[in-house]
């Protein structure tokens, strides 16, 4: 097998790892979690952001985590598995957007382990801050395929609309962001 054919499989390998790595560690308790822990409930209850609860934050940053509370249950090692996949998330849309600029196999090997261990394996419980940025990620991945592919869909246009619009309904300050990049 070449290098063009292990490394992107490399890659791949490296995100669901380091995304993994917290399934299996003791984490302490971060500050504020009930913040994730009490939307994310909340919204598992079927009660909706706003009307029947008001939090400081957009709803979107309780859509992942909630939807893990219905399919795993409400426990804290729910909250993490919710952040497992939105660090797979993360690592997917960052190697999407090094894919869209077309660079090197090696160079983009090597950044994707460098977001891995500087950006995504650091998070191990769901965060606002956080959240907001991985929507941004996905909006730029998104647009980046829509605009340096040889084939523009416009799905990709719409689908990097749709994650604007969540990265904008988790925080503002980080969506604000994601819409003046995108446009």
């Amino acid at each position: 097998m070449s290098s063009k054919r292990v490394l992107p499989i490399a890659e791949i390998v490296i995100i669901i790892l380091f995304a993994c790595v917290p399934l299996f560690a003791t984490f302490p308790y971060r500050l504020n979690i009930f913040l994730s822990w009490e939307g994310a409930y909340r919204m598992y209850l079927g009660q909706v952001p706003y009307r029947d609860f008001g939090m400081p934050v957009g709803f979107m940053y309780w859509v992942i985590p909630a939807v893990f509370f219905k399919i795993f249950g409400p426990q804290m090692i729910t909250l993490i598995k919710a952040q497992v996949f939105i660090n797979i998330l993360s690592g997917l849309a960052f190697r999407s957007i090094c894919k869209s600029f077309q660079l090197p196999v090696v160079i983009r090997f090597g950044s994707v382990l460098l977001f891995c261990l500087s950006y995504s394996f650091l998070n191990f419980w769901p965060w606002y801050n956080h959240t907001v940025i991985v929507y941004e990620l996905i909006a730029l991945a998104f647009l980046s395929k829509y605009l340096l592919s040889e084939r523009r869909r416009l799905a990709w246009l719409i689908l990097s609309g749709v994650f604007v619009f969540f990265s904008f309904f988790t925080k503002q300050d980080g969506g604000g962001m994601a819409l003046l990049l995108c446009a």
